[in-house]
């Protein structure tokens, strides 16, 4: 009788870290700009791995970003970026590559994934 309820136990946990990001996998890669239109001042690449999901994340407080290319995103993930530090102003949600631009600037992000 106990051995059926250690056997479920495992298998629930088992599930459950199956289910759950993993932290080296990265699952969008981000191109940040410094102007509207992902074409001028390029400040590099960004990887957004699985220990930085479903948390509040700052996109580079020390520049301003105009403009995000997304150039990788995975199935099943969807980046919010917003225009302050604390992932609360002016969200956007954003589920496939492209370009994201608009009027001000974007200063943190939260990823959520499906995995």
């Amino acid at each position: 009788m106990h051995i059926n309820a250690i056997l479920t136990s495992a298998i629930t946990l088992a599930a459950t870290i199956s289910a759950a990001a993993v932290p080296t996998h990265r699952y969008v890669q981000l191109r940040l700009w410094g102007q509207p239109q992902c074409e001028i001042l390029n400040f590099g690449e960004e990887g957004i791995y699985g220990d930085q999901t479903e948390k509040c994340n700052k996109l580079d407080p020390s520049s301003t970003i105009q403009s995000v290319k997304v150039e990788r995103i995975d199935a099943g993930c969807v980046l919010y970026l917003y225009s302050d530090l604390q992932c609360n102003l002016n969200g956007r949600n954003i589920s496939s590559a492209g370009c994201v631009s608009g009027d001000g600037a974007y200063g943190s992000y939260k990823l959520s994934c499906n995995v």
